[in-house]
């Protein structure tokens, strides 16, 4: 269905103001879906007053006036615009659109955007980026019907509402630079050392278990492979100042394959919390901060784990873990970079058999790109 008639569109031009608000605009704002839902609103030809335009003693008559033709926008949020229409012969001159800025910025309205509407097309202003702004939207009425979504795309209700979110940030920044939060956009790790060592009653056994347990020799050949075959990456998280004033980063793991990334998941080690004590995160690489991670997790006799390269391996008892990582990073432009050492230890179960710990040491270096 259309928004507006073929009929209408060939007879634009030569409507007059009136006109041009029945046969154009309000088929646009109905359509857009105002005043339909309970949380919108729609007003008309509202009467705005200037009394700061006057220099000097003035009575109620020196008051100029304004009507902007339209005001809709979202109740209880920050989100509205205003709508000025024109004949279908007058121009949208640099005088237009400054008269349609000043109801928008009116104090009374206080509107993000204005539209100026005539018999040739349809445009859309940013009201904080003034009147000798280019517009954001400019849709020639041929082409309304075929492109009405680049209007829905800002001023629907629900595009309005959440382009025009406010939030103000209340917490002490993370650093020169920064805010009091900023969003891992992507990041990247190699692992440069690792160690591998398995004890028994606190006795290093690795080379007798290796010989005897082919999956310990499979463990240190995938690490070895890590360390120079792959690309391991950061995929997501947040470096955020906590409610209690210290400074956090929540981080997600990407596994450096599909089954790598399955195993990181189903032991738990595929997202993990750092925080620190410092105040602020460091922008010297001579003194940098210090990040923490301490995660524990548990693996049950007889789960399948995915390995590096596909196929799974059974585990033969229960496997009760934790990782903890030790972070040292600086920030500067836009990165977050440094060092970091890993320590895991699994405690393995196997029933018949003398308990046993798996001891990883990893350490590299590592890059993270967030949003500022």
């Amino acid at each position: 269905m259309p928004v507006i008639s073929d009929t209408a569109v060939a007879s634009a031009p030569h409507y007059n103001e009136t006109e041009i608000r029945f046969h154009v605009i309000d088929p646009v704002i109905r359509m857009l879906g105002y005043p339909d839902a309970e949380n919108t609103y729609l007003n008309l030809e509202e009467k705005l007053e200037y009394p700061y335009l006057h220099i000097g003693r003035r009575s109620k008559k020196d008051v100029p006036l304004g009507y902007p033709d339209y005001r809709a926008g979202v109740k209880g949020a920050r989100g509205s615009f205003a709508v000025e229409a024109k004949a279908g012969n007058v121009p949208i001159t640099a005088r237009e659109v400054e008269q349609a800025h000043s109801y928008a910025a009116h104090a009374q309205v206080g509107a993000n955007y204005f539209v100026l509407a005539n018999g040739i097309e349809l445009v859309v202003y940013e009201t904080l980026s003034g009147p000798d702004a280019t517009p954001i939207v400019k849709l020639p009425l041929v082409s309304l019907n075929a492109r009405f979504f680049e209007l829905e795309n800002v001023l629907a209700p629900a595009n309005l509402a959440r382009n025009c979110r406010v939030a103000y940030d209340k917490k002490l920044r993370l650093a020169d630079g920064l805010g009091s939060s900023a969003r891992v956009r992507s990041g990247r790790y190699l692992l440069s050392e690792h160690y591998l060592r398995i004890m028994v009653n606190g006795q290093d056994c690795t080379p007798l278990v290796r010989q005897s347990v082919p999956q310990f020799a499979e463990a240190e050949t995938q690490l070895e492979l890590l360390k120079s075959s792959f690309d391991m990456r950061v995929s997501d998280g947040v470096v955020e100042r906590g409610d209690d004033g210290k400074i956090y980063a929540h981080v997600e793991f990407s596994g450096a394959t599909v089954h790598n990334q399955a195993a990181m998941e189903i032991m738990g080690i595929d997202k993990a919390t750092f925080a620190t004590a410092d105040e602020f995160l460091s922008l010297d690489p001579e003194s940098p901060t210090i990040f923490e991670s301490l995660t524990d997790f548990t693996v049950s006799r007889g789960t399948s784990l995915p390995q590096l390269f596909g196929g799974t391996v059974e585990t033969e008892g229960d496997i009760l873990g934790s990782m903890f990582i030790k972070v040292a990073m600086h920030y500067s432009e836009g990165f977050i970079s440094g060092e970091y050492i890993a320590f895991s230890d699994q405690d393995v179960s196997i029933p018949g058999q003398i308990p046993l710990r798996l001891e990883i040491d990893m350490a590299g270096t590592f890059e993270i790109q967030i949003d500022t």
